[in-house]
């Protein structure tokens, strides 16, 4: 952790970015179980039909990804495929870090602005249950990626941190 500066500010932000992207996206689970079971229940217990269920449990499904997805971005925990930067420099490892968390912005910021025109395309289409239109189904996305984008430019710009690389084995409070 470190011990004052831009860093500390930066340190606890992200650690409470993650926890609050982990609890929302775990509520948001169990949100959309506890649905689906009600449906299951409702169907072949009492014979009542919950179609709305349906349209409801996809909605939830992606915005627990997207929130999902900002906290491992933090982590550092999506996929990486590490071929050959135990062999580098700690310059080159520092530019390949930056280089890489340039590319990502670029590439969560053009999902972003897809998702933005995707929203806006679809915003006259609604779901048939509820009449929800599917820009909230864009949006969940969208949002997602500019959280992303947003971590991978403070990325490029601080370069790779200690901290940040043992971030997975947090302290307990």
């Amino acid at each position: 952790m470190p011990k004052s500066g831009p860093d500390r500010i930066v340190f606890y932000t992200l650690r409470w970015v993650t926890r609050l992207c982990d609890g929302i996206g775990v509520a948001l689970m169990v949100a959309m179980l506890l649905l689906i079971v009600a449906s299951v229940i409702a169907r072949d217990l009492v014979a009542a039909g919950m179609p709305w269920t349906e349209e409801m449990a996809p909605m939830l499904a992606i915005y627990a990804i997207g929130f999902g997805a900002i906290s491992a971005w933090v982590r550092s925990e999506h996929l990486v495929v590490d071929l050959f930067s135990n062999r580098l420099s700690g310059f080159a490892k520092n530019m390949q870090y930056r280089l890489t968390a340039l590319i990502s912005v670029g590439f969560f910021s053009l999902g972003a602005w897809g998702a933005w025109i995707m929203s806006a395309v679809s915003s006259n289409n609604t779901t048939v249950s509820l009449g929800i239109s599917f820009s909230y189904l864009y949006y969940g996305i969208f949002f997602s990626f500019v959280g992303i984008a947003l971590i991978a430019v403070w990325q490029t710009l601080r370069g790779p941190v200690a901290w940040l690389e043992s971030h997975h084995e947090e302290e307990v409070d």
